[in-house]
């Protein structure tokens, strides 16, 4: 363990701080050479046809746009309000500070930041707060409950969306999306499903938000265990089937945690506070077909339900097969674990593979580095079916403040950093926590490259098999609840099924004070369930 929190101590800065409170640090020290061309290459102005973006630096013509496009659209509405004399001299942002360097840092390879490239397009200034991702939401309901109107846009956890709008802190944006057609559900450029569109963008059916994040678990594995003849045949002779290529069930991957951990490598799967939900929420969720949902479409809990009742068991009983530490890990820990060779496979973020497994200097940046491989979502087999699901958790989110005096150009602002040419040009930056997750980014050189090959395709069909976590007004308490009585579980201080019935109980009393709002949420959001199954 001392060698993971090491390592953990150097990753810390370099992933998202979350609710971990951990300092926020520019992560050029992780950036892979080769992306984006060196300063001394720029392009030549602007590619025929196109009116705006930045011109300064290799492939750049890949984040230029035209007033057809995205981006132009909302320049094109910054223009019109300047000519009204609405436009105002700067915007105020509140950003979760790990996501701030790739939005005000030059591409590795030298040239303009995105923030130089909107200041210089529209001349408005970004006054940007950056904050730590577990003091945001503070600040945000800080705001909106002094009514100051300091910011005009909030960056919070996708989760906090409910509780947002329930407060009325957040703009209702649907006049300016039909106004300003973003790109954010495009077929070709968009999220890659329709219920993906419906899951970042959208609460109660109204557009609130704009996503700047893809933190849908991913499962990564190391494919030198996974391919090791001696490991293969020993595998083979202890449950009498090969180690799967990819496999299609937690009963599988709980037999591959076993096996590794007898061996000294067992899984780094998060279960402890906070981050172990995803883990829960992911397993819980493939339990019937399509989907098993904790909830009800009256807001009545299911978790003393069979499946809930079985998912938890499974969920507990994982715990045999992880370090003795693991409740007291985060993602750093976790991707500590991983990098030192200290564990087999890991569900968790996408940007895992970007920071452990590449060349830096010519040299590996981990002992991981050339072992990883990424494998689709595993599930559970329902009468005949395969329930395959992931999860969206946390995920950085954009949000207009109710009370900003400049509710259009705002809009206008979130609508250009989130459309698929400029969000390409933020997360292929390796310097930030954006992660991908549109169309554009998932075929972005620059994306591809950060984030590595291998993950494209795992990360796609995860993203198709993504459920949601819970988002409505309440989640805070919810999701609470749910954590202390899981926790009490991993450390033998109750049973699975005492668990769920506590927490069942404790929903219960928490959704009782806002009934019917909590059943409108849940019935809007049915459209953004997966009904993939196989």
């Amino acid at each position: 363990m001392s060698d993971s929190k090491s390592l953990s101590s150097v990753l810390r800065p370099s992933r998202r701080t979350f609710m971990a409170g951990t300092g926020a640090v520019a992560l050029g020290a992780f950036a892979p050479p080769g992306l984006f061309g060196t300063r001394n290459a720029y392009a030549e102005g602007l590619a025929s046809g196109m009116t705006g973006g930045p011109t300064n630096f290799s492939g750049s013509e890949l984040y230029q746009y035209n007033s057809g496009m995205s981006e132009g659209r909302a320049l094109d509405g910054i223009k019109a309000l300047k000519a009204a004399g609405k436009a105002p001299e700067k915007l105020t942002l509140l950003f979760v500070a790990s996501c701030v360097p790739q939005l005000i840092s030059p591409p590795p390879g030298g040239g303009e930041s995105v923030k130089e490239t909107w200041e210089r397009e529209t001349g408005i200034k970004l006054d940007i707060v950056s904050t730590e991702a577990g003091e945001i939401w503070k600040k945000v309901l800080q705001d909106v409950t002094t009514g100051d109107g300091t910011y005009d846009l909030y960056t919070h956890s996708w989760n906090n969306i409910g509780d947002l709008v329930s407060s009325k802190g957040a703009l209702n944006l649907d006049e300016y999306v039909a106004k300003y057609q973003p790109d954010w559900g495009d077929p070709e450029r968009g999220t890659p499903t329709p219920q993906i569109r419906e899951l970042l963008y959208k609460y109660n059916g109204s557009n609130y938000v704009a996503s700047l994040d893809g933190d849908f678990v991913c499962w990564q594995y190391r494919k030198d265990l996974m391919t090791d003849a001696t490991h293969m045949a020993a595998f083979k002779s202890k449950f009498g089937y090969d180690i799967p290529a990819q496999p299609t069930t937690w009963d599988e991957i709980d037999n591959i945690s076993e096996y590794f951990h007898g061996q000294g490598m067992g899984h780094a799967n998060l279960l402890g506070p906070f981050w172990g939900l995803s883990n829960f929420y992911a397993r819980f969720a493939s339990m019937k077909a399509p989907n098993n949902h904790w909830l009800d479409d009256d807001a009545n809990p299911t978790l003393t339900t069979p499946e809930g009742i079985k998912a938890a068991e499974a969920h507990i009983k994982s715990a045999q097969w992880t370090s003795k530490d693991n409740l007291t890990w985060g993602w750093a820990e976790q991707y500590g674990a991983m990098a030192n060779l200290k564990a087999c496979m890991a569900m968790t973020y996408s940007n895992m593979a970007a920071i452990n497994d590449k060349m830096t200097d010519g040299k590996p940046a981990s002992p991981l580095t050339g072992k990883l491989s990424a494998w689709a979502p595993v599930g559970s087999k329902v009468d005949g079916k395969l329930v395959r699901r992931s999860v969206i958790y946390f995920n950085v989110t954009a949000s207009i403040a109710a009370k900003s005096q400049n509710p259009e150009a705002a809009y206008l602002f979130l609508q250009y950093i989130s459309s698929t040419r400029t969000y390409s040009r933020l997360c292929g930056n390796p310097v930030g926590g954006c992660d991908p997750f549109q169309l554009a980014n998932l075929q972005d050189p620059n994306v591809r490259k950060n984030v590595n090959e291998y993950m494209m395709d795992p990360i796609r069909e995860t993203i198709a098999r993504a459920v949601p976590s819970i988002n409505f007004a309440g989640q805070a308490a919810l999701d609470n609840a749910l954590d202390e009585n899981l926790q009490a579980a991993l450390t033998g201080k109750m049973t699975a099924e005492e668990a769920m019935a506590a927490t069942e109980k404790s929903w219960t009393k928490i959704i009782s004070k806002r009934k019917d709002e909590t059943v409108a949420s849940i019935r809007a959001q049915a459209a953004a369930w997966p009904t993939l199954v196989e």
